[in-house]
């Protein structure tokens, strides 16, 4: 199994370098835009190699999983007083300025990648592949009978899924409507949501703008549901719409309870 690397940085063509040299160098590596999303990750995954232009990631590691500050390195195009600040406060993460040597990444993850290999999660790759292409928090769920029951989920703040289920099947949301019909629901804006009123207040309490549904199958029979909300409106176009239904039919070996599921990963932003 390669090392895997988590890429934080606001500008596309810095996450698009930064993969480009690190898949060189053996490494998998998910690309992503928004501190929040980078987090989430980090909540479910120990990552052998972080790169980050935010040193709230720092902050989060240095309170939740203080080992992997020294697998860690922040690239920021702050003042030279504002990085003196963060390398002594951070000593042990690796704080170098943009524009940035490409000797100093290399390495820093070929340090980095000089541990064990770990084991991933069962459901890891389900939420990589949701985070990389975009989506702030997913779930993947399960029929059973009537009955909806979470196999996995990721981006919800602690406790924040849970009481919701088990859902029916007939139940008035997006996911119980997707599995009864059998066909994806896209809601590219809150505009779109008003055959789902009980999802309003939950959309503005979340800070979501955009919501994906779509069915998994198995021998044409629905199993279960994936689910995604995202921070802004969305296209959903029919390239889009390919892609999210890839991710939800690669999960139906783990809402089929087989352990060994390995989802097709997707092109990142």
């Amino acid at each position: 199994m390669k090392p895997i690397a988590l890429v934080l940085d606001r500008d596309a063509g810095t996450r698009k370098l930064l993969d480009v040299l690190l898949t060189r160098f053996g490494y998998e590596v998910d690309r992503i835009g928004v501190t929040g999303d980078a987090i989430s990750l980090l909540q479910r995954i120990d990552y052998d190699f972080i790169l980050s232009d935010d040193e709230e990631v720092a902050a989060w590691l240095a309170k939740h999983r203080e080992d992997a500050l020294a697998r860690m390195m922040i690239l920021s195009s702050a003042t030279e007083a504002q990085l003196a600040r963060m390398k002594a406060e951070w000593n042990r993460v690796r704080v170098i300025r943009k524009p940035f040597e490409l000797a100093d990444v290399i390495d820093a993850s070929q340090a980095a990648a000089n541990r064990p290999r770990r084991t991933p999660h069962e459901c890891e790759m389900f939420w990589r592949t949701s985070a990389i292409n975009g989506a702030k928090s997913g779930i993947l769920v399960r029929r059973e009978g009537d009955s909806i029951v979470i196999v996995t989920s990721y981006g919800y703040e602690p406790a924040a899924v849970d009481p919701w289920f088990p859902l029916s099947v007939n139940d008035p949301y997006p996911l119980c409507a997707a599995m009864r019909h059998e066909r994806p629901i896209w809601m590219a804006s809150l505009a779109k949501a008003q055959e789902y009123p009980l999802l309003a207040a939950v959309w503005q309490q979340q800070s979501s703008r955009a919501l994906a549904v779509v069915p998994v199958m198995r021998d044409g029979v629905v199993i279960g549901a994936a689910g995604w909300t995202f921070r802004d409106a969305q296209r959903f176009s029919e390239t889009e719409q390919r892609s999210w239904m890839a991710i939800a039919q690669a999960a139906a070996a783990l809402v089929g309870g087989e352990a060994s599921a390995q989802p097709a990963r997707q092109t990142g932003a």
